[in-house]
């Protein structure tokens, strides 16, 4: 793959007139093209007039639901079938927006076990998918769709019976949330011991668990017992993220869901008791989020489901102060670290996947350019012109 630059996420400079050289799916070399062997008679793909990157890692996102048509617990109440279905679109858009992997945090059904699969077996179209299963929800609280998991016995249950079916990590509801109405963002619906049971059957299999928690009492105890992720964090004050950068707690900023014209605001636009929790979130993370992001805590981005909107987090992220640079890490190597795949993704270096994207203008000068994705590679398999960017 010639590139015209080539920007590796290792830390190095941006690299003129590069090469990257792909074998059975993974990087065998990589480097100036004058000092990186080809083997005579390789394939060559020529990107020398495009910014070439490693493809993009959204960490938290869901298959099935589109923000846009409203009642997002709702649509995960559907049929398998349909979840299936709405899925293969959606991550459809993402894989075209250049997000090559990416967490899903949690889908009913099991839906994502099986996308997961039909994706690696090549039914499908879409990134490779680390998946949840079930989210783990108490019946009264947020997330909450066909199953939920009151006290400690039921959340081991509930944390067991997805790993058991291949989850890759645990995700668990732990405060209210913006896109629900009734439900405080920053109270805990589970208690200390619930969540800590959810945190042991994950480490017990040597995985993590990751917790939905906007701020407060909730987001505290959910960090004190050990989660590896925070998801949203967007009413989170500056003793949450101090404490968050003592546990070495990963920060996953999810801006489209409540930012973006595509998000909650196009499906529940007209209901008075999501929206003013909308406004309310936007008015805190402008106010609050310039000095999180800087004060060290570690951090990545997801789309919520705004599929095909991580260049949006990225330009976010910018507009609150962030570095393009450090913008293109948030988006590739931080968060394959924070979702703990980082031997495998995030970098362009010798023996990981061949994950990469071109890009038409350079994101390190204007990070809009991410808009402009002009080819995909996941396993060394190139995506180009075969669909449509249609949008969910």
């Amino acid at each position: 793959v010639r590139c015209g630059t080539l920007f590796d996420a290792t830390g190095a400079p941006p690299l003129r007139n590069a090469v990257v050289v792909v074998r059975d799916g993974r990087i065998a070399g990589v480097g100036s093209a004058d000092a990186t062997a080809v083997l005579p008679g390789a394939d060559t793909l020529d990107l020398g007039d495009r910014f070439v990157m490693p493809g993009l890692v959204d960490c938290h996102s869901h298959a099935s639901i589109v923000p846009g048509q409203g009642d997002q617990l709702g649509q995960l109440c559907r049929g398998p079938v349909p979840q299936a279905l709405a899925a293969t679109r959606n991550l459809r858009a993402d894989l075209a927006a250049g997000t090559t992997t990416m967490r899903i945090m949690g889908e009913e059904h099991f839906v994502d076990v099986d996308v997961r699969e039909g994706i690696e077996t090549g039914v499908i179209t879409g990134p490779r998918l680390l998946v949840a299963g079930r989210g783990l929800a108490a019946n009264n609280g947020h997330g909450r769709a066909l199953t939920s998991y009151d006290g400690v016995d039921d959340v081991r249950r509930g944390a067991r019976e997805n790993l058991r079916r291949g989850a890759n990590h645990v995700k668990i509801f732990v405060t209210g949330g913006v896109s629900s109405p009734g439900t405080t963002p920053t109270s805990s619906a589970y208690t200390r011991e619930e969540i800590r049971a959810a945190v042991e059957e994950a480490d017990r299999v040597g995985t993590y668990a990751a917790a939905h928690a906007h701020g407060g009492p909730g987001l505290r105890l959910a960090v004190q017992e050990g989660v590896g992720t925070i998801e949203h964090a967007a009413l989170a004050d500056d003793e949450d993220i101090a404490l968050m950068i003592e546990r070495r707690v990963w920060l996953i900023c999810t801006f489209a869901i409540f930012m973006h014209p595509r998000g909650i605001e196009q499906g529940d636009g007209q209901r008075p008791a999501i929206m003013d929790k909308v406004h309310w979130a936007r008015r805190v993370v402008a106010e609050n989020f310039p000095r999180h992001l800087a004060s060290g805590v570690r951090f990545a981005c997801g789309t919520d489901s705004v599929h095909g909107c991580m260049p949006f987090e990225l330009q976010t992220l910018v507009r609150l102060g962030v570095s393009p640079h450090n913008a293109l890490l948030a988006g590739t190597r931080w968060g394959a670290e924070a979702c703990r795949v980082d031997k495998d993704v995030g970098t362009l270096q010798v023996g990981k996947r061949a994950d990469l994207i071109a890009v038409d203008g350079d994101p390190l000068k204007d990070v809009a350019a991410l808009e402009c994705v002009s080819l995909v590679m996941k396993d060394g398999v190139t995506y180009e012109g075969v669909w449509g960017r249609d949008q969910p």
